[in-house]
C-alpha cells in the first residue's frame, strides 16, 4: 500500500474533492491523480501499462517509468525521480 508524507485534495471525475490523509488507504484512481512525488512517503506502486503512443506531459511519473522499463524501449532513467526529468531522459534517448 502506498502511503502520503501530507493531506492530499484530489478531483475526481465527478468533480467532487476527495481528502486523504497519510493515515487513508489511497485508491488506485487516485494515486494516478497525485503526481508530485513530495506527497509520497513511500512511492506509490503502479503495475498499470503505459499509455498507448510516445510518453508526453500528461503521463504519470508511473506511466513514463513502466514506459523506460519495457523491453521493447528499455532506457536506463539512472538517477531521474521527477516527471520532468524522467520524461527528459526519456526524450534524449529517443533522439539519439
Amino acid at each position: 500500500m502506498s502511503r502520503l508524507r501530507t493531506d492530499v485534495h484530489v478531483s475526481g471525475d465527478d468533480g467532487a474533492v476527495h481528502i486523504f490523509t497519510p493515515a487513508d488507504a489511497v485508491p488506485t484512481w487516485a494515486v494516478k491523480k497525485i503526481t508530485n512525488p513530495a506527497a509520497w512517503a513511500e512511492e506509490p506502486e503502479d503495475d498499470s501499462a503505459p499509455p498507448a503512443g510516445d510518453p508526453s506531459e500528461a503521463w504519470t511519473v508511473a506511466e513514463l517509468k513502466a514506459w523506460a522499463a519495457d523491453p521493447e524501449h528499455p532506457v536506463d532513467l539512472g538517477e531521474a525521480t521527477k516527471k520532468a526529468d524522467i520524461l527528459a531522459v526519456i526524450t534524449e534517448s529517443r533522439e539519439q
